[in-house]
């Protein structure tokens, strides 16, 4: 009996001190209730954010670059921080650039200015909507974009392909295939005279109407040749123009007809020198309309200028018709060093006027003669536009002989 009560009375002792022990194991596992709490920093994401190549080449920019922006806010956009140059040549080229996307994006504008184009230099990092970007081919472009746009008061480079469903596109050719895509402000539409209809060109000759009847305009190296529509005829020959770069139709819009319109280039050692000349028919006789005139100069040391070799400077040049005379305007072009076929650069020129003559024009046979002495006209240089030829600059040392 006694050994019972001895037992229960253990018992119970122990189980007083074991539920005292659980309870100080609870209250030790609380924590105070005045204690301070770790606040959890976030780090700012070093990751870029928004829109990733490829990008969308669509009519008012390329992907997050837009035409019309602020070039400094654009700027601010670069992940890489500022990367802007100035290209500043006096008669040929004042613009900032900026330089995005590894050097494959330019955007540029005049200084402290927004953004009047967007050019893309490289493969995969925008295209259009059709798949079109750099490296495609001319059958691919006007496939999808549709055939050049057809204005007969305007006239360009064939190196230049502008497709008539995006005419804020300029496409850069070189060797058959887009060596860069520029956007910017769309031409004026065009307005289709119809008084002086051109045929149908050929694979060796341009349709153009330069006396009412319609002609074609054969280019063979530095000879240009006008014959009837069916070929069979010739009608003019103008003298030779080394350095040829390209000659177009250009409807004059007083005369409802077309003059032909010639772009040369001249080499010299430590120089390039561009040139335009213009012509129509009075009655049977091929006149000049515009004498041969510079229209723009680079030397060596003004090419290094914009950090390039004279020899790797390319224009491509737009002209448009106005009443009393042509505009022009373009595009400047450089190529790396590395890789002479690709290229690096590519800004608006500035824009410049020349002016048709007034009164009879002379003789193409008796002025082109007379040539080296006198001094040529000079173009009438503008304020700064975008690559729209309706407001394109210049500079005027002698002609070149023809």
């Amino acid at each position: 009996m006694r050994s019972s009560v001895v037992i229960a009375v253990i018992a119970a002792v122990l189980a007083s001190w074991l539920a005292g022990c659980g309870n100080r194991h609870r209250e030790n596992k609380e924590p105070p209730r005045d204690a301070t709490r770790a606040r959890r920093v976030i780090e700012p994401s070093t990751d870029r954010v928004g829109p990733l190549p490829p990008y969308a080449i669509r009519a008012d920019g390329v992907g997050p670059y837009k035409l019309g922006e602020k070039l400094s806010d654009l700027l601010e956009q670069l992940a890489s921080g500022p990367r802007i140059a100035l290209f500043e040549i006096a008669g040929v080229v004042h613009r900032d650039v900026i330089h995005a996307e590894d050097d494959t994006i330019l955007v540029g504008g005049e200084q402290a200015s927004t953004a009047s184009f967007v050019a893309v230099v490289g493969s995969e990092v925008a295209r259009t909507e059709s798949g079109i970007h750099v490296g495609s081919t001319r059958q691919e472009v006007i496939a999808a974009l549709g055939p050049p746009v057809d204005d007969p008061e305007r006239a360009r480079d064939p190196r230049l392909l502008v497709p008539g469903t995006l005419p804020s596109l300029r496409a850069v050719f070189d060797g058959g295939h887009v060596a860069a895509i520029v956007v910017a402000s769309a031409a004026a539409a065009p307005r289709h005279a119809t008084e002086c209809e051109r045929p149908a060109s050929t694979e060796k000759a341009i349709g153009a109407c330069m006396t009412g009847a319609g002609e074609l305009i054969e280019v063979n190296g530095d000879d240009v040749v006008i014959r009837s529509a069916d070929g069979e005829r010739t009608l003019g020959a103008p003298p030779r123009f080394p350095g040829l770069v390209f000659a177009a139709p250009l409807r004059s819009a007083p005369e409802g007809r077309d003059e032909l319109v010639v772009i040369t280039r001249t080499d010299e050692p430590a120089s390039r020198s561009w040139w335009i000349a213009a012509y129509r028919f009075e009655g049977a006789r091929l006149m000049r309309a515009i004498d041969a005139t510079q229209l723009y100069h680079l030397s060596s040391a003004n090419a290094r200028w914009i950090g390039a070799d004279l020899r790797d400077v390319e224009l491509y040049l737009e002209l448009a018709s106005r009443p009393d005379g042509i505009d022009v305007g373009g595009l400047l072009t450089t190529r790396t060093a590395s890789r002479a076929t690709k290229i690096r650069d590519v800004v608006v020129i500035s824009p410049a006027q020349v002016t048709r003559r007034r009164g009879k024009p002379a003789s193409a046979e008796a002025g082109d003669a007379s040539g080296a002495g006198s001094s040529p006209p000079s173009p009438r240089v503008l304020p700064d536009a975008a690559v729209d030829v309706s407001d394109p600059a210049g500079s005027s040392p002698e002609p070149p002989r023809p």
